[in-house]
């Protein structure tokens, strides 16, 4: 969306003055002893301590296995969600390299909304666990997983990190790492179903047409924290709470000429749960 890549210049302006990060491979070793360690890599680690990320297991269960990259940062450094906000930067996963992996699919904690001097961000602080689900291709024979991460780290100042960790996955055990795999998954925002959709009522304000916004109301039993709104390209949201359970959605930038409609993914969070929907917005042809 063009509104956040003007914000993310800055941090690309920050990163632009790091020349170089050692990054420390992480690979599990296909002789280890049936312990603790089959279920999790090596941690890969940032030059300065700035962040590191492992790959953890938790066995398989339905013909899936149930993995997580686990990234640890700071206890106030920050990293972003698929939808950084103004700012940030997204994690890029890459599973090339990876064996007997038909595919991998990374799932994402809902996030916080940071505040970054003054520039809002989404994403998580002090370091985020994505759970993965990951398909054998056959499931008679074993699976490497290896993945290659890209993300940032901001505190003072936005920093690259790349870390790279490979890890045979295994098929039955009791695995420690499984509380850890769980509690991340709760987090993940659980799909709104359709006999549930009425519990959110949306309705076009009549404001300015040059950036059409909406009311966004959520009547269901949990109390909602937050709202996050993802578009499609050329569009960007912002979203704020105006009363309990009550949000403003405003489309801040929209193609032109925008369509009589527009899809868009919303994410609402509570204090233990979360929900994701895909919802339409009517009447946003804005006067251009």
């Amino acid at each position: 969306m063009a509104r956040f890549c003007q914000s993310v210049s800055i941090v690309s302006l920050a990163i632009a003055m790091v020349f170089s990060i050692a990054v420390v491979p992480a690979k599990s070793d296909p002789g280890l002893a049936p312990t603790s360690s089959v279920f999790a890599s090596s941690w890969s680690k940032q030059a300065g301590g700035i962040g590191e990320m492992r790959l953890v297991s938790a066995g398989r269960s339905m013909g899936l296995y149930d993995a997580a990259v686990e990234i640890k940062l700071a206890p106030n450094a920050v990293t972003y969600w698929r939808q950084p906000g103004e700012a940030g930067v997204p994690p890029q996963f890459s599973f090339a390299g990876s064996e007997n992996v038909a595919s991998a699919k990374v799932l994402y904690p809902a996030p916080v909304r940071l505040d970054e001097g003054g520039i809002e961000a989404f994403g998580y602080r002090g370091g985020v666990t994505f759970p993965i689900r990951v398909t054998p291709r056959d499931a008679t024979k074993p699976s490497r997983l290896a993945l290659s991460l890209d993300y940032a780290v901001c505190d003072r100042i936005c920093i690259p990190a790349k870390g790279h960790a490979e890890l045979i996955l295994p098929q039955s055990g009791d695995s420690p790492e499984r509380a850890l795999i769980a509690a991340a998954e709760a987090r993940v925002p659980a799909k709104l179903s359709s006999t549930s959709a009425d519990k959110i009522a949306i309705h076009a304000l009549a404001a300015d047409k040059a950036k059409p916004r909406w009311s966004v109301v959520w009547t269901g039993a949990m109390p909602a924290s937050d709202l996050f709104a993802e578009g499609p390209d050329g569009w960007a949201f912002e979203t704020r709470k105006t009363a309990k359970n009550t949000f403003t959605l405003t489309a801040v930038e929209s193609p032109s000429p925008a369509p009589e409609h527009v899809s868009v993914r919303l994410t609402l969070t509570g204090p233990d749960k979360a929900y994701e929907l895909t919802a339409s917005l009517v009447g946003v042809k804005a006067d251009k």
